[in-house]
């Protein structure tokens, strides 16, 4: 019966240890995934960052050409050249808005292999890993 005492107590101490073990384990795939998914919504918010920036270039090429119209003796709309002014002001924040919330300022540093704004006193580019200068 001793024998039977010490093996239920070598069980139940696995049991416990096992039970640890799992517990340690679902909550590392918890940070793991919880760092994916931040992950994921940088890649998000970077991806609109873009495509805001190439609708804004598309805008400032709309007015440039306008403008160089009227420079060119073409009678323009000042209102259409207003409405494109407007459209780029409402993109300018956007982007304002999402490069905030990717940690990214205007004034920052840039990365010189992939263009992506740098944290001041960053060493390295968060996106590519490049050694900023």
């Amino acid at each position: 019966m001793h024998k039977q005492e010490k093996l239920y107590d070598l069980l139940d101490t696995l049991r416990t240890g096992v039970e640890a073990a799992g517990t340690l384990a679902l909550g590392t795939l918890g940070l793991a995934c919880e760092g994916a998914e931040m992950a994921a919504e940088a890649v998000r918010l970077r991806y609109q960052a873009a495509r805001v920036e190439g609708e804004m270039d598309e805008k400032l090429m709309e007015a440039g050409e306008i403008v160089y119209g009227t420079h060119a003796g073409n009678l323009t709309e000042s209102e259409e050249l207003l409405e494109k002014l407007r459209e780029i002001d409402v993109l300018k924040a956007r982007l304002a808005e999402l490069n905030e919330t990717l940690g990214r300022t205007p004034e920052g540093p840039a990365c010189p292999s992939c263009g992506e704004a740098a944290r001041e006193g960053d060493q390295f580019c968060r996106a590519c890993g490049e050694k900023l200068n």
